[in-house]
């Protein structure tokens, strides 16, 4: 083991410097003298440590938002992956269960090939008319009338 001798003008050395840096790291928190001295000054970098901290902090409210918003993607993502895969499966059951189905089944013998003489034409029903249809439709007509203009020409 090799052990380090200092002699007694640099262990000084090194408390001086010690306490002048703790010395100038107390005097920039004292505000007293800089507030008489430089108000506007010290206003000001008040006023930019603030706006650094609300940066800060908005930064790291926005970036686990962020986080946050891409977990629950990645989550849903997912449930859409096994969604896709059992509508898959569904519609292969479907197909299969068609395929025996039509399979099993026998074209009926009972059906006639369609022909135009064999079509039944029924007139449309005539619509009873009430003093309030008539009204509304009298109405209907005038702003009709009104809306779309007959022009003659072009």
């Amino acid at each position: 083991m090799v052990t380090f001798k200092h002699t007694k003008s640099e262990l000084s050395f090194q408390k001086n410097c010690s306490q002048k840096a703790v010395a100038l790291f107390k005097a920039s928190f004292a505000t007293n003298n800089i507030l008489r001295k430089y108000p506007l000054l010290l206003n000001l970098h008040r006023g930019i440590d603030g706006a650094l901290a609300g940066i800060i902090i908005s930064g790291a409210v926005l970036t686990s938002l962020a986080l946050h918003s891409q977990h629950l993607w990645t989550l849903n993502f997912s449930r859409l992956h096994l969604t896709r895969d059992l509508i898959h499966r569904i519609e292969e059951s479907t197909a299969t269960l068609e395929k025996y189905f039509l399979a099993s089944a026998s074209p009926p013998n009972a059906l006639v090939p369609t022909t135009s003489a064999h079509l039944i034409y029924v007139d449309k029903p005539r619509e009873r008319q009430t003093r309030f249809k008539d009204f509304l439709g009298t109405i209907g007509r005038e702003i009709t009338s009104l809306v779309h203009p007959s022009s003659n020409g072009y």
